[in-house]
């Protein structure tokens, strides 16, 4: 029995040894390693929801830029003693375009690079590790990553399109000692990564969706404004359709009206040559009129357009030059003496080509005069023989004194819409100019922006003070910059066709924020700022933000140009049908002569421009605002006595629908 419990009691032991040495051989260390899975899947669950929520659909190449961006420094807080570089292909080369890390010397954006292994990962499409060998392959790359210190990397290719990556993703600082960094495809050896690849994994595939979805967006745009376009065509065509069965329709109406204003008292000038050459014909019934108007740059006789029974692909080929004395209408419009025939194609004196082409028998001219200046002739033909009398010949003289004043006003009224269109033309080139360059010059501004203040803030080293002195006077500047470049964008839009979100809007509310939004700066201008508004102030239908914009900007001025000490007050009172906002200050005030101009673009004062800095558009981007509104802006103002600026908006009358064209009176 005491042996039986002695062998019981070594087996216990030795059951109790074998599971502690089973624990802590295999059990502990495979709890370590799940805790530590648990922990990586944790922190990237947090990293996917973060990208996830950020995701929108791109509008330009500018804005994928912006959202690849954003991932990388994502992936840089992760893992924040890597670098990551963003390589993109350009003309068989591969261009540094973006990166992430602090370096020992700046490396030059966009230069270019001839890297097989890149070249390699772009058309693989898969993630390639690299070791110091394959980064020293070349030897300009080389030289790049050894000044972020990278002795091994990963690479992850994105923007697919054509079966071939446009851009490639290098993340570096990877530990030498984790995995086999030869440059074999990770798809064939996926249990051998470094943390990151994951990460890499999915950022990769995120970027490589929305730039597939982009690029469809970007090509449905394209084509939707081509059909745009199209419709548009159509439509013009329609309406041309419309307009000349409508006007085929009241023909015999118009042949009335048009010879009652030509021949009566009240002569309408206005109408055109077309409908008088058509009067004429009916009136002698005439197969053939036209008039040839004299050209001075080319020294000859043209047929003018909307000629009577004369094809237009002929009316364009037909001219006589002054010097041919054989033709009668040369000689009608030196010695202005009218021109009768009763067989022009037997007619020594006229010059018989178009005459038969036509089948022209009977035939008269007449001397188109205005002011004791022949500018043309007036031809009219038929078919007939001895058709014409002298009474008809008479009439036509009448009629062509009449169509001197018309085709004068007609060719003054073609001058002056040729050059409104040319005027309308420039002012939309400049917009787009203004637009595109405002555009291009916002994303090197935002990088300036921000390498400034990193630098400012120490986190790549020390500064001395003059060094921090001149980077504050850029930082100072840039915010110039950018709020000129803010303004003229404003400015473009509200010259085009901006869509304005009108809602039921209360402008005591927006006072009351502008106020609070505007006592810091008041503050470090020593300037008193306070509000009153009516404690009933109806509501106005409005978009909050150009309404709020405009608050902003007569806040600001008031602030900058009244001086230290002064007193800035904001008030809004119900008038019955608009509600008034007045931005009172008690300033040195403005001249006369130049409140007119106030308003106007780019226009400063002459003693506040060399005081004050300003762009000069902020009243003319709040002008447009209000009478986009349907409302108005003004001043009241005399020197040494302070400043009003008023602006008025027209009640909301109901909470849906577009606001009213124009305020009633003031």
């Amino acid at each position: 029995m005491a042996q039986l419990v002695f062998f019981l009691i070594i087996a216990a032991v030795g059951m109790f040894a074998v599971y502690w040495h089973i624990k802590f051989r295999h059990i502990l260390p495979l709890e370590g390693r799940a805790r530590k899975l648990e922990k990586d899947f944790d922190r990237f669950t947090a990293f996917s929801r973060e990208v996830l929520e950020h995701i929108y659909i791109p509008e330009s190449m500018e804005h994928y830029g912006e959202i690849t961006n954003y991932y990388l420094i994502k992936i840089h807080k992760v893992f924040p003693d890597s670098s990551i570089l963003v390589f993109e292909s350009c003309d068989g080369q591969w261009k540094l375009v973006n990166y992430l890390k602090n370096f020992k010397t700046e490396p030059k954006l966009m230069t270019g690079y001839k890297w097989e292994v890149l070249d390699r990962c772009a058309d693989e499409g898969g993630i390639l590790r690299l070791d110091a060998a394959a980064l020293e392959a070349c030897p300009g790359a080389a030289e790049l990553l050894s000044i972020f210190a990278i002795k091994s990397a990963i690479v992850a290719p994105f923007m697919q399109s054509g079966g071939r990556a446009k851009r490639v993703l290098l993340f570096g600082g990877v530990r030498q000692n984790q995995g086999d960094l030869s440059g074999a495809s990770l798809d064939q050896d996926p249990g051998n990564g470094h943390p990151a690849e994951q990460y890499l994994r999915f950022v990769a595939a995120q970027l490589n969706a929305i730039y597939k979805i982009s690029e469809k967006v970007f090509s449905g745009r394209k084509e939707n404004e081509q059909l745009k376009n199209e419709l548009n065509a159509v439509v013009k065509e329609l309406d041309m359709a419309g307009s000349r069965l409508i006007r085929g329709a009241k023909e015999r109406k118009a042949l009335y009206e048009v010879v009652t204003k030509v021949t009566g008292e009240e002569k309408d000038v206005k109408v055109g040559t077309t409908a008088i050459l058509n009067v004429v014909a009916k009136m002698v019934d005439a197969d053939m009129v036209a008039c040839m108007i004299y050209d001075e740059a080319k020294n000859e006789l043209v047929i003018s357009p909307g000629s009577f029974g004369i094809p237009e692909e002929e009316r364009l080929q037909y001219s006589v030059p002054l010097s041919n004395v054989s033709s009668a209408s040369v000689r009608t419009f030196i010695n202005r003496k009218p021109f009768i025939t009763p067989d022009a194609q037997n007619d020594p004196e006229v010059i018989a080509q178009y005459i038969k082409n036509w089948n022209i028998r009977s035939l008269m001219l007449v001397p188109i005069s205005l002011h004791s200046r022949v500018i043309g002739v007036l031809r009219v033909g038929s078919r007939r023989q001895d058709f014409f009398t002298q009474d008809q010949l008479e009439f036509l003289t009448i009629i062509a004194d009449e169509l001197a004043i018309i085709i004068e006003m007609v060719t003054l009224y073609e001058n002056l819409s040729k050059t409104a269109t040319e005027l309308a033309q420039l002012n939309r080139l400049k917009d787009e100019f203004l637009s595109t360059v405002s555009h291009e010059l916002k994303t090197p501004l935002t990088t300036i922006k921000g390498f400034v203040s990193v630098i400012l803030s120490g986190e790549v080293g020390a500064l001395n003070e003059q060094q921090t002195n001149f980077l504050t006077v850029v930082d100072k500047s840039v915010n110039r910059l950018t709020h000129l470049i803010s303004d003229l964008l404003d400015l473009s839009r509200l010259n085009g066709k901006v869509e304005m979100e009108f809602t039921v809007v209360s402008l005591g509310e927006l006072v009351r924020s502008s106020v609070s939004n505007m006592l810091i700066k008041a503050k470090e201008k020593n300037i008193a700022i306070s509000s009153s508004v009516d404690k009933i102030l109806p509501p106005v239908y409005a978009d909050m933000r150009w309404i709020s914009q405009v608050l902003d900007n007569l806040l600001i001025n008031a602030i900058k140009y009244s001086g230290p000490g002064a007193k800035v007050s904001v008030s809004g009172h119900d008038k019955g049908e608009v509600v008034v906002i007045c931005v009172a200050d008690n300033g040195p005030g403005i001249p006369g002569e130049e409140q007119k101009h106030i308003f106007d673009r780019f226009y400063r004062g002459k003693t506040s421009a060399r005081q004050v800095p300003g762009t000069g558009l902020g009243l003319a981007i709040s002008k447009s605002v209000v009478e986009k509104h349907g409302g108005r802006i003004w001043i009241e103002s005399k020197c040494g006595a302070g400043s009003k600026f008023l602006f008025a908006l027209p009640v909301a009358k109901t909470k849906h629908g577009p606001p009213p064209a124009e305020i009633p009176g003031d």
